[in-house]
Formats: C-alpha cells, sequence, structure tokens
C-alpha cells in the first residue's frame, strides 16, 4: 500500500533509426540522418536519461514501441501505452516523451482514468488543430529553432499544418540543438541559469524550475 501514490515517471521515445545491409539504400539513410542531425543511436540514450531521473522520488519505466512512422503505428503504440498505464491508475504519472513518442503519449493522456499530472514533449512534432488534453495536464514543450528534423516532421505527418511552439504549454526554446542533441547530457542555458541537459528534464519532472506564469 506504501507505493499506491508514488510517483511513476515513463519515458516514451520517439520513432527508430533504420540502416541497412544494402549499400544504396544504407548510403541514402546516412545522408538522410546527416542532413536533419539525427544520429543512429538504437536507444543507447535511454539507460542514462532513466540513470538520471533516478534522482527523482518515483520509480521509472521505459515504454517499448515499434517506432514506425504511420499514423497505424503510433495508434497502435498509443492503445499498448494507455493499456500499460492502466495498471498504475493510482499514481501520479510523469510523461517523459521524445520526438513522435510524445504523439504517442498525448494520446494516452486524454484518457480521464489515469492520474496523468505532467507531460513533457522533448522536439514533438504538433499539429494545429491538436485535441485538448485534460486541464489537470501540466503540458511542457521543449524544442529548438535549429531542429530541421522537427520542422521536417511537422510537414509530413500534419500536411504542412503543424507547430512548433503550442497553446496552453510551457514552451522551453534550446537555442542551437539540433535533433539528436536532445539525447545528451550536454550543458543547456535556460533562464540565465547553465543546466546539464539530463538535470534540467529532472528538475522539470520534479517541479524545480517550473512556473508556468512567465
Amino acid at each position: 500500500m506504501e507505493n499506491l501514490n508514488k510517483k511513476l515517471v515513463v519515458i516514451v521515445p520517439g520513432s527508430k533509426t533504420k540502416v541497412s545491409s544494402l549499400p544504396l539504400l544504407n548510403k541514402f539513410f546516412t545522408k538522410f540522418y546527416s542532413h536533419f542531425g539525427i544520429e543512429v543511436e538504437e536507444g543507447a540514450w535511454i539507460e542514462p536519461l532513466r540513470v538520471a531521473f533516478a534522482e527523482i522520488p518515483a520509480d521509472t519505466l521505459v515504454f517499448d514501441w515499434s517506432g514506425g512512422v504511420s499514423p497505424f503505428a503510433v495508434r497502435k503504440a498509443a492503445k499498448e501505452l494507455n493499456h500499460a498505464l492502466l495498471e498504475y491508475k493510482d499514481r501520479e504519472i510523469l510523461l517523459f516523451t521524445k520526438s513522435l513518442g510524445g504523439a504517442v503519449a498525448e494520446r494516452a493522456a486524454r484518457d480521464t482514468r489515469l492520474c496523468v499530472k505532467r507531460l513533457i514533449y522533448v522536439v514533438s512534432p504538433h499539429s494545429r488543430f491538436r485535441k485538448a488534453l485534460p486541464s489537470s495536464v501540466e503540458v511542457i514543450n521543449i524544442f529548438s529553432e535549429a531542429d530541421n528534423y522537427l520542422r521536417f516532421a511537422n510537414r509530413l505527418l500534419y500536411l504542412g499544418f503543424g507547430t512548433v511552439p503550442i497553446a496552453d504549454a510551457l514552451n522551453i526554446e534550446i537555442p542551437g540543438n539540433r535533433h539528436s542533441d536532445f539525447n545528451h547530457n550536454k550543458e543547456v542555458q535556460y533562464r540565465g541559469s547553465n543546466f546539464l541537459l539530463f538535470e534540467l528534464y529532472q528538475k522539470l519532472l520534479s517541479d524545480e524550475v517550473i512556473d508556468q506564469t512567465q
């Protein structure tokens, strides 16, 4: 019974990068990823992030999904995530998402049976016509104007009707970062202070630097 009110941090990664055994196709993927500042890491960044989150007084869960970019893959993953989170409906849930993982998590966060306190998007694509989340969900949207992959994803997924900053959220820009830079614990500036990126994520999850009024 002691753990019923303990917080649960759920990490929802984005789409998975691809490599190919076919030289020409692999050359295409290499150029594509290089152009958009994407590193083929195969999830290597997730464990260091999970370790950083161990300082939060919460359990941490990594949600593994197919990583496909199709609407079908996102809907399927959202249903699986929702089903998994219902096992923790008595816990306060903090969703930390990267890239397309944000689209997966926000579908699950609409379920009012869940106690989702906060949803953090990190360089996630958004539709201008996205459905509102329950008012009880605090939303933080982290992005960079230097992330040309995010702009590409907005055009591709939402037919040009994508947006980077979003309404009803604390929008945080980290200047100069490209898409995969958000996977690394590098030094960044936020509101005049220097943080290691994973430290900033951890503080945002822990309420330490949250101020929705500014």
